[in-house]
């Protein structure tokens, strides 16, 4: 399905009841919009890992402005004010109380901005694999996991080096070293295959983007409830940078998984989702669908 906010319009699927049948009442039931890292990735990167969401929720997910299956706007457009204002202005075209944003690595920027922006439109915010660590932790990390053509390869691709060699070595060499469970993930190469890439969005994040994220000085603003997931051996978001988040956020939860790397929703669903359910239970909702 898409719809029209603004100037573009979204692509969107939702899985699971908002509504659903509890005797002689209908029981009500949160919204989780899944929001999408790569950048330039799409939605189906949940599929089929939030299947189960829906015994509990109601879910959505959103292709971003630039990616998958939504318009692509143009590069002036991919920031990530533009990206979090577009993730309200898609709730309020439906009539969307209360959100849950759940957001995997770049998309949890979208969704961490969303809450600076707009934190009491949200019910709420689950930050998976979200906030890059310093670039000498992330570099020993990388060097412990894949040695030291994997550290120098990643310092220049972090670096934002634009050449041929550089844009092949790294998925290569470095993006195998973010799961710790490849062998746990039958579907892992065929979901990689169903996603609709826009590496213009990549491209532009490497060069522009990657370094104008700074929300340290405005997390204050951030009143919704917050949970955060971090992978014991995740060589970007690092479990140090995700105990700095926490510790600055004024109502976050952090759950460190164990032998998980980048992306706990992917590398262990199970945990991941079990946490998440008990997050909503949490949650104290006040909307009403009648």
């Amino acid at each position: 399905m898409r719809v029209a906010i603004g100037d573009i319009s979204l692509y969107f699927d939702v899985d699971g009841c908002g509504l659903a049948p509890d005797g002689p009442a209908m029981a009500e039931r949160p919204t989780v919009i899944a929001l999408h890292g790569g950048p330039g990735a799409d939605h189906t990167t949940f599929k089929p890992v939030l299947d189960g969401v829906t015994e509990y929720a109601q879910v959505i997910y959103l292709d971003q402005r630039g990616s998958g299956r939504s318009d692509r706007s143009g590069p002036e457009l991919w920031t990530w004010e533009r990206w979090a204002d577009d993730v309200i202005a898609f709730c309020d075209a439906l009539d969307i109380a209360e959100p849950v944003l759940l957001g995997t690595s770049a998309g949890g920027w979208v969704a961490l901005t969303a809450a600076i922006r707009h934190s009491a439109r949200l019910g709420g915010i689950v930050l998976d694999s979200v906030m890059p660590g310093a670039m000498d932790e992330r570099l020993a990390i990388m060097e412990r996991l894949g040695g030291a053509e994997a550290r120098e390869i990643a310092r220049r691709y972090w670096n934002g080096e634009a050449t041929d060699e550089i844009r092949e070595a790294y998925p290569r060499v470095c993006l195998p070293l973010y799961s710790r469970r490849p062998g746990d993930d039958p579907d892992g190469s065929d979901r990689l295959r169903r996603i609709r890439w826009n590496p213009g969005v990549l491209e532009h994040f490497r060069q522009v983007l990657a370094g104008s994220f700074d929300p340290w000085p405005r997390l204050g603003r951030v009143t919704c409830p917050t949970m955060i997931l971090a992978g014991e051996h995740d060589p970007v978001a690092t479990v140090p940078a995700a105990r700095r988040l926490s510790a600055a956020l004024p109502a976050a939860r952090l759950h460190v998984v164990p032998d998980v790397g980048h992306g706990v929703f992917r590398e262990d669903p199970d945990q991941a989702c079990a946490l998440l359910r008990d997050f909503l239970a949490g949650i104290e909702w006040t909307w009403t669908r009648g």
